[in-house]
């Protein structure tokens, strides 16, 4: 993650870089259907920029509209101070991504396909298929046909297809989307690397937790607008404390004990259930160790949401949109 006073042209009375995205009233409409209303956003070079929402929420059609995909119905859209209307394809100079997940010609090979879309790009391109080949780590699987592919090994294509246009912009929908442990590691790994060097990275996540590791800033998105748009760190001080269960050996007790306790809710629904708790770490710490001294037994204890997934379903009313079920590939125009 970068420091936005690390941005090139920031320091030293330098000209201002244009910011990679800024989209100012951006709408589109499906017929009677608001996808994206009046929606503003800015991502900065440098800067590694989580998208979030519910199922619905409009984060598809944001990034086709980023990606050339779609035409907004009002607004305007700059990528690196150009506009579509003035600039045409070369608008989208130095972005690159998917939409959804990627999908390619299930009858050639990895390096195949690459070497397909590097040549409907030109250019260098075919210079950079081995690096970001080594980049997305497939290894031996590159020679192996597409069809036979896992979806985290379909994810790593996408990404090393996103890296041949050595892109300024980076748009991931869902990255980390059927991938192990490792896999999920070297993305965020990638994304670290190509935000110090300056390159603007925009992904969506149904992982606020994976958002919070990665990102430097964060929008998010209910039913086509901003809930919330600014830095991690500014969505952490509105965040309020997390939500435990709590399982306990005299749950009445549990509950008299809690009520004369600052800065803790706790509560039982009416069949009996486990208790639920929201405090901070200190609170249900001070909580933990009362139950203690009171001899109440302390059976389990289990963290329910984090304090950024309690903030998001406070702006949402729902849960974080669930991983795309059929991929697709978009290959990024011009």
């Amino acid at each position: 993650m970068a420091d936005a006073s690390a941005a090139p042209g920031a320091a030293h009375g330098a000209a201002p870089v244009a910011a990679a995205v800024e989209a100012r009233g951006l709408t589109r409409r499906f017929g009677e259907t608001v996808a994206v209303a009046g929606l503003d956003l800015t991502v900065g070079p440098g800067r590694v920029h989580g998208l979030v929402g519910p199922n619905g929420a409009g984060k598809t059609t944001l990034l086709s509209m980023l990606l050339g995909l779609v035409r907004p119905d009002a607004g305007t859209l700059r990528l690196f101070g150009r506009t579509h209307a003035e600039h045409g394809a070369r608008a989208r100079d130095g972005v690159a991504g998917f939409v959804e997940a990627p999908r390619f010609y299930p009858y050639l090979t990895g390096r195949a396909n690459l070497e397909l879309l590097a040549g409907l790009d030109g250019g260098d391109a075919r210079s950079r298929i081995a690096s970001a080949l080594d980049v997305a780590g497939l290894g031996d699987a590159v020679r192996a046909k597409v069809g036979g592919y896992s979806v985290g090994m379909r994810q790593r294509l996408g990404i090393a297809a996103s890296l041949l246009r050595d892109p300024r912009l980076l748009i991931l929908d869902e990255p980390t989307s059927g991938l192990d442990p490792a896999g999920m590691r070297d993305v965020a790994a990638l994304v670290g690397r190509l935000a110090a060097d300056g390159v603007a990275v925009l992904l969506s996540s149904h992982d606020m937790d994976e958002v919070e590791d990665l990102c430097d800033d964060v929008t998010i998105l209910n039913a086509g607008r901003a809930a919330f748009d600014g830095t991690m760190a500014e969505l952490r001080e509105r965040a309020p404390a997390p939500e435990f269960r709590l399982t306990t050996g005299d749950d009445p007790a549990a509950l008299d004990l809690a009520s004369g306790m600052p800065e803790l809710e706790v509560s039982q629904d009416g069949d009996g259930g486990p208790l639920s708790v929201r405090a901070t770490r200190e609170r249900l710490d001070e909580y933990v160790v009362g139950l203690g001294r009171a001899g109440i037994p302390v059976r389990t204890l289990t963290q329910r949401t984090s304090a950024l997934k309690s903030l998001f379903f406070d702006l949402t009313g729902g849960e974080p949109a669930e991983p795309a079920a059929a991929p697709t590939l978009e290959k990024v125009p011009g």
